[in-house]
């Protein structure tokens, strides 16, 4: 348990950097732009997490639990990583593909310029590549090399943010943030090929068997991505085009508070939960302890963290956004509510990955999708925008319902 709290010391540090200079962008963005500009600021960046998140989830994740450990000269980690590099380019260049050729839908609130497009494409490449490279300093458990890189590019991201709020308009200003972002991440590339055989690892060469494997994790990544992020930007535009994009932000305020500590959660799990499940998965007596442990620390501390914001509500506001989101506010008890069975239920789901149960994965996202997407009808049809936190609560009540249901004999003598 020691283990546990030291990593998640290192992973709260390595993501706190980058957590701050996000606080500092939503502030910014909401200043000078407004509730309109936090709602472009939002599908900004769920464009890229659609292209970022599967090799992120995906192919990293399977990276990391099958190079850790792994002789960085065995030809088995040269299959692995030639085979996970090339799966990354392939699948950047097909959602990439997909955006452009539904650019009416997807990027109907962005420039719809060639040069805005190829600059988009370009940043997220960078975004892309940082990933996988990250993912092989942690399989080679170098996180401090990472915690020095977020640092940087966080400061970096402040620097940019201070000077470029105001200055240009909104669509120029993310182009500028996500080339940043994707620049200073590229930072790390030296620190992850070091000690690497270089040249017989960019082979072209796929194997069946890496690709078997990494095909579990893509899948479940895949799942998130239509169940989730596709849903929420779904969502998202549904609210623009039945309310407003002024109404809509409001709301986007109060999901904007959620991702603030929703990030520093997922940071915790990234470094400390989700490697140490993968390693105890041999070991069952061991790996149902620890999960437990875990849970008598994370559950308290998010309760208690999530009242902390309720009560703080008006200086949280002030100081993430404006008043000018102080409508907002009301939306917050259903949402804070909604969020404390998300943020329980994900420590079940990094089990789920690291055993990587894609068919179990699959299903509860389609099935709290599904009954997410039946109770924002009925709760925006019944209470208008306010419904929309009310169905976010609801969808993540059911999700923890079915992971605990199903990992019942953990919790159990």
């Amino acid at each position: 348990m020691f283990s546990f709290l030291k990593n998640s010391f290192f992973g709260v540090i390595s993501v706190a950097s980058r957590l701050g200079s996000s606080f500092f962008l939503n502030k910014m963005v909401a200043l000078y732009f407004g509730p309109t500009g936090l709602v472009q600021l939002a599908h900004f960046q769920n464009l890229v997490t659609f292209i970022t998140l599967v090799p992120n989830d995906g192919i990293n994740r399977g990276i990391i639990k099958y190079l850790a450990g792994t002789d960085k000269k065995s030809p088995d980690f040269q299959t692995y990583f030639s085979t996970g590099i090339y799966l990354t380019i392939t699948l950047f260049l097909s959602v990439i593909l997909l955006l452009f050729s539904a650019r009416s839908y997807f990027l109907l609130y962005f420039p719809p310029q060639l040069s805005w497009l190829s600059l988009f494409a370009g940043g997220t490449l960078l975004l892309v590549l940082q990933g996988f490279f990250n993912a092989v300093l942690m399989a080679q458990q170098k996180t401090g090399k990472l915690i020095l890189a977020n640092i940087f590019s966080a400061l970096a991201v402040l620097g940019y943010v201070f000077f470029a709020a105001g200055n240009v308009p909104i669509a120029s200003f993310l182009i500028g943030y996500l080339f940043v972002l994707g620049i200073m991440g590229l930072s790390t590339l030296p620190l992850s090929w070091q000690g690497l055989p270089k040249k017989s690892l960019f082979k072209l060469r796929i194997s069946g068997e890496a690709w078997q494997y990494l095909s579990k994790f893509i899948l479940m990544a895949a799942s998130v991505l239509l169940f989730t992020k596709g849903l929420e930007y779904y969502i998202r535009d549904y609210l623009i085009r039945h309310f407003s994009v002024e109404q809509t932000g409001l709301w986007q305020g109060v999901v904007r508070v959620s991702d603030s500590y929703t990030a520093l959660y997922s940071a915790v799990l990234a470094y400390a939960f989700y490697p140490k499940v993968a390693a105890l998965l041999i070991k069952a007596p061991e790996l149902k302890l620890f999960v437990r442990r875990s849970f008598l620390i994370l559950v308290p501390t998010v309760m208690a963290g999530l009242v902390f914001v309720y009560f703080t509500r008006h200086y949280v506001f002030a100081l993430l956004l404006s008043s000018r989101f102080e409508a907002a506010q009301a939306f917050l008890p259903y949402q804070l509510t909604g969020d404390f069975f998300k943020l329980i239920s994900w420590l079940l789901a990094n089990v789920l990955v690291a055993q990587a149960k894609f068919k179990i994965i699959l299903l509860f996202e389609a099935v709290s999708a599904l009954i997410y997407l039946g109770f924002f009808y009925f709760f925006t049809g019944k209470y208008d925008l306010a419904g929309t936190p009310m169905a976010h609560c609801a969808h993540y009540m059911v999700f923890f319902a079915l992971n605990l249901f199903y990992f019942r004999k953990l919790f159990t003598a």
